[in-house]
């Protein structure tokens, strides 16, 4: 039985329609970096120097709180570096994603601007942000000699990436839910503060006593910290990392973020 050939045409027009909607999204992105920082001052500078802030105070009140580290080369200050920083960009992304379209509402009166290339925008500005902040900081501290470079750095990225995709599944579900009602759209932030004790950032979950670990194993976001010290540190392991887990859990949550934006689309009337 002879293949039928994938039609030229077609090929064509798929290509062409990713590189328009490459060029939307690159577009949104510049429009949302001078709508967000402007031109003055330190400008999109701010977009390294706000995270960086941040993490450089929490690193430090670790450093200063436990300088004999957490074990084997887990230091204290890349350990809260590391992990404050990859929580950021779960915080950032899922916070932006509030009143997201009420800002660009506006910009859907063009056919080639769509809800999903505006999430997307911003979902890759913050994690550009952050992750530059994340290799300047671990740079420096290397440079310092007060940790050492990551011992595997695929599954360092590997967790980078899984947290933008985690991240990413909510901002899809909370920018539609959020449009439509106001007061879940007003829990978003204290939600996303109330994680940062949940998500295994700060406490790997090895530390924790039985039910407590079983119970916190329920919540995906702690298997991307497992991954991430394991990238970073030679003593971490993945006891307690659940990959089919994660990657399922992340799977559902954008299906379910497109399905809702796909509704919230056929409901939404501009004019």
């Amino acid at each position: 039985m002879s293949s039928v050939p994938f039609p030229q045409s077609a090929r064509g027009s798929f290509f062409d329609a990713l590189a328009i909607q490459s060029r939307v999204i690159g577009a949104l992105i510049l429009r949302e970096l001078h709508t967000r920082y402007g031109r003055e001052n330190v400008g999109y500078l701010w977009l390294v120097g706000e995270p960086m802030m941040l993490a450089t105070v929490i690193g430090l009140l670790h450093s200063a709180s436990s300088h004999a580290g957490h074990g084997g080369d887990m230091k204290a200050l890349p350990f809260a570096v590391l992990g404050y920083t990859v929580f950021i960009l779960f915080r950032g992304i899922v916070n932006r994603s509030e009143g997201s379209l009420e800002a660009n509402a506006p910009l859907l009166y063009h056919r080639q601007v769509t809800i999903l290339d505006i999430t997307i925008a911003r979902a890759l500005l913050e994690f550009a942000g952050v992750f530059l902040t994340f290799v300047i900081l671990m740079t420096l501290i290397i440079c310092l000699r007060l940790a050492n470079p990551p011992v595997r750095p695929l599954a360092l990225l590997a967790a980078w990436g899984l947290m933008f995709w985690y991240s990413f599944g909510h901002s899809l579900v909370i920018t539609a839910i959020s449009y439509e009602n106001r007061t879940i759209g007003r829990l978003v932030h204290p939600y996303s503060y109330f994680m940062v004790g949940l998500s295994g950032a700060f406490i790997p979950l090895a530390w924790l006593p039985h039910p407590y670990r079983d119970w916190l194993s329920y919540l995906p976001i702690t298997s991307i910290f497992e991954l991430a010290r394991y990238g970073q540190f030679s003593a971490a392991k993945l006891d307690y990392f659940y990959g089919e887990y994660l990657v399922a859990a992340c799977a559902i949550l954008t299906w379910t973020g497109l399905v809702c934006v796909r509704t919230l689309r056929h409901k939404l009337h501009l004019g």
